[in-house]
């Protein structure tokens, strides 16, 4: 898929969010209401254009990015990725702030985890190794 015909679908998701957004907050059975207002109460359409932008950036650069690499193979990925562009970039920028894992063997049978040392446990940790001469295994 081209990135410039993945940015249109992704362009496309992101508007159906915010219709369904603007669906939800004018609905008729209530009283409609606009979902940005100032201190006193008037609506502000700026606050609403200025998120709209965001959310629409957000969809067509993911869905560039997304498809620069191949991994957007059709109009419904490009789709998904329009609409989830928000979340996806705070999990991402989420992971990018978190300290990395460092990866340890598993545990063996008789070794327990003990004030974040590994340490022997049980009988295995009196016993003998008869291979060294009877020495304490630890």
């Amino acid at each position: 898929m081209a990135m410039w015909e993945a940015c249109l679908w992704g362009l496309l998701g992101a508007a159906l969010v915010e219709l369904r957004g603007l669906w939800s907050a004018l609905q008729p059975s209530r009283k409609p209401k606009w979902p940005w207002k100032d201190g006193r109460g008037r609506p502000q359409v700026w606050g609403y254009v200025v998120a709209v932008v965001c959310r629409f950036g957000m969809a067509a650069g993911l869905d560039a990015v997304y498809a620069a690499a191949h991994q957007i193979a059709g109009p419904l990925g490009a789709v998904t990725m329009g609409i989830a562009a928000p979340l996806v970039i705070q999990q991402m920028a989420v992971r990018a702030d978190s300290p990395p894992v460092i990866e340890r063997a598993p545990l063996d049978a008789g070794e327990q985890v003990l004030n974040g040392r590994v340490e022997a446990r049980g009988r295995a940790a009196g016993a003998r190794d008869e291979s060294t001469g009877g020495a304490s295994v630890r």
